[in-house]
């Protein structure tokens, strides 16, 4: 691998620098969050229909942000699987919607934080675009696929849209104290003469 290769993966997927340990425990816990919180849902009626509101984006975003791309993709597809049993009707691309918008996120973060924005903006814009990215998913694949209405998705991508940016400014104080990717950076033995 080239010298120009390595300082991209190195700053596109800075997770590929941690422990691997430390990674898939980090992993773990935050899809086990995801999980949980997912039951701690709660009903609420948009434009006449009735959905429920979660907060599943709080640890995928915290390991896109946090951690990296890949590690946002990861916590998204398996800290998903609990909402994928929980709608109807049953609908195996939440898996699929909440990995992208792990990955994007994590991938704009980065790129937004590399031009020296401020991080809560960096934040902020990075989850808008990791929405934009999934529109078409989501459209796509509820209304051709599942059989869902149009006007259902419409209520689900406004609530969606929320739900992504109220979990970023929830984020946003928890990654300010917390380095996630330093803590977990191997240790480099230096060598003295």
């Amino acid at each position: 691998m080239g010298k120009i290769e390595k300082n991209l993966r190195d700053v596109l997927f800075p997770e590929l620098m941690m422990r691997k340990t430390h990674l898939i425990a980090l992993v773990a816990i935050l899809s086990a969050v995801s999980n949980a919180i997912m039951f701690l849902s709660f009903p609420v009626t948009l434009l006449g229909i009735t959905s429920k509101i979660h907060f599943i984006q709080i640890p995928i975003l915290t390991a896109a942000f946090g951690i990296g791309p890949l590690a946002g993709l990861m916590v998204g597809i398996i800290g998903a699987i609990s909402m994928v049993f929980s709608v109807i009707p049953l609908n195996p691309f939440i898996v699929l919607y909440n990995g992208l918008l792990g990955f994007f996120a994590g991938i704009m973060y980065l790129i937004l934080r590399r031009m020296r924005i401020h991080k809560l903006l960096a934040q902020i814009s990075a989850v808008s675009v990791a929405f934009l990215i999934q529109i078409p998913f989501i459209w796509t694949l509820n209304t051709l696929v599942i059989g869902i209405p149009g006007a259902v998705v419409q209520v689900i991508l406004i609530k969606l849209l929320l739900e992504n940016l109220v979990s970023t400014l929830i984020n946003h104080p928890i990654l300010y104290r917390i380095n996630l990717v330093n803590a977990g950076r191997k240790k480099r033995l230096i060598k003295s003469k």
